[in-house]
């Protein structure tokens, strides 16, 4: 309403507060998920993991109903170096 009224300046607080809440989610599950699941890739045997290989696992057990191409992920990775594009693309 603030928006098509032209009130953004009058009222810029207020403007601010509706975009905060519009923003927010409304329950905490996605986070509860998210904690959960690094519970399970993190146990103890774990526990030296560094970050980013966390994020990774993290990513995959998360988004399990992405189709993944076996393909063109032998091609991203045989690309990295020249060793690999000659052993893996035959090249």
């Amino acid at each position: 309403m603030l928006c098509t009224y032209n009130l953004i300046a009058a009222f810029p607080n207020h403007f601010l507060v509706y975009k905060y809440l519009c923003t927010i989610p409304s329950t905490s599950a996605a986070s509860e998920r998210s904690f959960s699941k690094v519970k399970l890739i993190k146990t103890r045997l774990r526990s030296t993991m560094m970050q980013n290989r966390l994020e990774s696992l993290m990513l995959l057990s998360s988004e399990k109903d992405i189709v993944l191409n076996a393909e063109d992920i032998l091609n991203k990775y045989a690309f990295t170096s020249s060793v690999l594009q000659k052993e893996l693309l035959f090249k």
